[in-house]
């Protein structure tokens, strides 16, 4: 898994993520979204675009999960948008739509980090 910044604009963090998202990708104690952000990262607004991800394991869902606590103990929000069908597959058979903030695009994602709910 490979997360680059975008941009960073009206306050919101844009990031895109490419390759497998699986703790196998992820050294223990290191955190890609605090290695390329810094560690106040949660307390912000970040859209994470997940168009150049191919697949997700239960590990990757557990972090994206660990991910969403984070920022929602911390006063942020972590929007996730232009999800695969593959990944959206496995998001749906865990019931993860339910709890994680999806957007279909980024203008949708803009949307919802600009005053929409989820």
């Amino acid at each position: 898994m490979q997360l680059s910044l975008i941009s960073t604009d009206d306050g919101v963090i844009q990031i895109q993520c490419e390759g497998n998202i699986s703790q196998q990708n992820i050294q223990p104690g290191h955190d890609p979204l605090e290695i390329l952000l810094g560690s106040d990262c949660y307390d912000r607004t970040v859209l994470l675009n997940l168009e150049k991800t191919e697949y997700i394991d239960s590990s990757g869902v557990s972090w994206l999960m660990g991910r969403h606590k984070k920022f929602l103990n911390s006063g942020g929000r972590l929007i996730l948008h232009s999800v695969p069908p593959m990944v959206t597959q496995v998001l749906q058979l865990l019931r993860m739509t339910l709890i994680l903030h999806l957007a279909a695009d980024e203008r949708a994602a803009r949307a919802l980090a600009l005053g929409g709910q989820s």
